[in-house]
């Protein structure tokens, strides 16, 4: 035998003979397996031609589920950002309306006035009379 030649010469004959079969169950046991992965094969069927003749469609098809995987995570990715640009527009709109009222807030005349009053300025006077008057139509007709 060729598992012979490999082995120690200086272990004792009964370890030999031990390590010759060990190698030889090994043996049985890797045949067993391939014959029963080629049994498994031959129950599904499976026809390897076949699949190398296919092999132009099954690349095409990782191809096609590798572009869907890219774009989904692109899309994806987009979504977030669009998302997070509303959510900035929003802030900014709240902030807007938030200072528009603060200057509307600021610049009435009541608010003005007082300001102008506790500033001690006197030089500038607010009319108390409105520039139209405005009456109904009943109250023209009574005079």
């Amino acid at each position: 035998m060729d598992s012979e030649k490999h082995i120690d010469p200086l272990l004792p004959d009964n370890n030999k003979s031990k390590l010759l079969s060990s190698l030889a169950s090994e043996d049985e046991e890797n045949a067993k397996q391939l014959q029963h992965w080629k049994d498994v094969a031959n129950a599904l069927s499976i026809d390897w031609g076949w699949i190398q003749r296919q092999m132009g469609v099954i690349g095409l098809i990782a191809l096609g589920v590798l572009l869907y995987i890219t774009n989904r995570y692109q899309a994806q990715q987009e979504a977030i950002e669009a998302e997070a640009l509303r959510n900035e527009l929003k802030d900014w709109k709240y902030r807007s309306l938030t200072r528009s009222s603060e200057l509307t807030l600021k610049c009435r005349q009541s608010n003005l006035e007082e300001i102008l009053h506790e500033m001690g300025d006197t030089t500038i006077t607010f009319n108390v009379t409105p520039p139209y008057k405005l009456t109904s139509k009943e109250k023209r007709e009574a005079e």
